[in-house]
Formats: structure tokens, sequence, C-alpha cells
């Protein structure tokens, strides 16, 4: 299987073949193990991570203190993709959903705003650590759902990119 991976504002290619990885086309020492759990070799050093599912396509990997979220799609869903896409190749309307319950702690952002990949949008504090939301794409914010101070559930919509 072959997938196009977004993660920390860039894409990769990760073809999975017959218990072979490879990322953009380069071999990678990595093993799935069991349920949500990931062990990659890296310099001589094992690493592990915890692969959780955030959504369809959504994905968070929490490994040696760091958290990245990422996303991968096969080519039948970058095909679906496209078509929600304009001339200028900006999604034509996304929202950030709230990946858990929590607290929003600051909005980094008002409507109009130009915004980029990568760029943050909202912070959300749950089990009392701070999380940093970012945009998966560019655009331009539509929509602010929320303020800080509110209290929102897993999936509450935060904000909408047009």
């Amino acid at each position: 299987m072959k997938y196009t991976v977004e993660v920390a504002g860039r894409s990769v290619v990760v073809e999975l073949e017959d218990g072979t990885v490879r990322v953009d086309g380069r071999p990678v020492d990595a093993r799935l193990e069991g349920t949500g759990a990931l062990r990659r070799l890296v310099r001589d050093r094992t690493s592990r991570a915890l692969v959780t599912a955030r959504g369809p396509e959504g994905w968070c990997l929490l490994s040696d203190g760091y958290r990245l979220e990422a996303a991968a799609f096969d080519a039948r869903e970058l095909a679906v993709r496209a078509m929600g896409r304009g001339e200028a190749g900006a999604l034509v309307a996304a929202t950030l959903a709230a990946p858990m319950p929590g607290l929003v702690v600051r909005v980094l952002v008002k409507e109009g705003d130009a915004v980029r990949a990568g760029q943050g949008l909202i912070v959300l504090e749950a089990m009392k650590m701070e999380n940093e939301l970012k945009a998966a794409g560019g655009g331009t914010v539509a929509r602010v759902h929320v303020t800080a101070g509110d209290k929102v559930e897993r999936g509450a919509s935060l904000v909408t990119l047009g």
C-alpha cells in the first residue's frame, strides 16, 4: 500500500509492502508491534511510538516526549480531496475540530486572517498539557467558533478556513 502522509507541515510518501517500509523511496527500519505501537531503529537506538487514531485519516504519534499529528491518504482519498480544492489548490472549506475534550486557552487567529499550513490556530489545554492546534493547509479564517475560556468536547468545531 502507498500513502501520502502529511506531518509537521510537509508531505512524504510511505510505502508498506511485504513487511518493508519505505519513506520517499528510502527503506526505513520500522515495525508495527501489536495494536498502536511502532518500533523504529534510528542511529543504533530503538525508538518506540504510540500511534492513536484521530478521525478518519488523522493520527497522533507519541514518542520520547514528543507529540506529532499526522494525516495519511491513499490514492483514492487524495483524488477525493483534490475535488474539494479551488483553482489555486487551497481547500474550499476545512474545519479544525477538537481532537480531545479540553479548555480553550488562547485563540491565535481572528476571522479574515490569512493562515499557512502549520500555523497555530488554537491552544487547547487537555490533561494538564497545552496543545497548539495547527492549520493542516493554508487559507483564510472564515469563522472562529470558540473563545478563550470555552470548554469543548472532542470533535467540536474550533476554526473554519475558507
